[in-house]
């Protein structure tokens, strides 16, 4: 949650999340001050009530489960440090990112965790969508990059999530199963790819498993279940079976 250009960042990063890794809108979700209207219409007052933060966080009735990060370049934003109480309050955990210190954020006691870089003064002072509104968008593309690969959503560098919704994620999605299952992949058209991929009802690392084993969807699904989701414990699996295959 953020105001300004600190809530249009959120928004930026994790608009692009459930499209890279195929998962539920509604578990990555970024508050902007004024709603809406703000990504392109810029309403400075909209940051001064604390109670509009808090309500628009107590809206999506939050729980202990979820997590709230709180973004204010200057870590004295109203909206923000409503929305951080009642987080608190609710037992959420609880992150600010600031560019400053000391600041309200920290002060207030209602953060778990505070993340304050110093980016020093600005060029125009004051005008934190600058070096601040850098710093932010870098931390935030880290938080989130860090919790896709931490849920098992990528393999090495390939978002193996991917939702192949248009030309360029399909394409992707091929990419990627040649790039991990071959050679088994090697006989395999474009055409015939994305057949497995529908079969596999979109999830493009279901598909590079039923490549890559042979083992058919129902089986495969199963191998993914058993590991959690991991592709890498099962591709493991795989290569262990096609080792003992092959020497017994």
């Amino acid at each position: 949650m953020g105001a300004g250009t600190s809530g249009r960042l959120g928004v930026l990063d994790l608009s692009d999340i459930p499209p890279s890794f195929n998962v539920d809108p509604m578990r990555y979700i970024a508050l902007s001050a004024g709603g809406d209207v703000t990504l392109r219409t810029a309403r400075p007052s909209v940051e001064d009530s604390r109670a509009a933060g808090a309500a628009d966080l107590g809206s999506l009735l939050p729980t202990p489960l979820d997590t709230l990060i709180g973004i204010s370049a200057s870590g004295r934003t109203p909206y923000v440090l409503g929305a951080l109480h009642t987080a608190r309050a609710h037992g959420l955990l609880t992150v600010g990112l600031v560019c400053s210190r000391p600041t309200e954020v920290s002060l207030e006691g209602n953060c778990d965790y505070v993340l304050d870089p110093l980016v020093g003064p600005e060029v125009i002072s004051g005008s934190s969508r600058l070096k601040a509104g850098t710093a932010t968008k870098m931390i935030l593309n880290m938080i989130s990059t860090a919790v896709q690969i931490k849920l098992g959503n990528t393999y090495g560098n390939l978002m193996v999530d991917v939702h192949p919704s248009n030309i360029k994620f399909t394409s992707r999605a091929r990419g990627i199963i040649r790039g991990i299952a071959n050679p088994a992949a090697e006989t395999y058209s474009d055409d015939e790819l994305d057949g497995v991929i529908a079969r596999c009802g979109g999830s493009v690392k279901l598909a590079v498993v039923v490549v890559a084993s042979g083992w058919g969807v129902p089986l495969s699904v199963d191998a993914l279940e058993r590991r959690a989701g991991s592709l890498r414990s099962v591709l493991e699996d795989v290569r262990y079976e096609t080792v003992v295959r092959v020497f017994v």
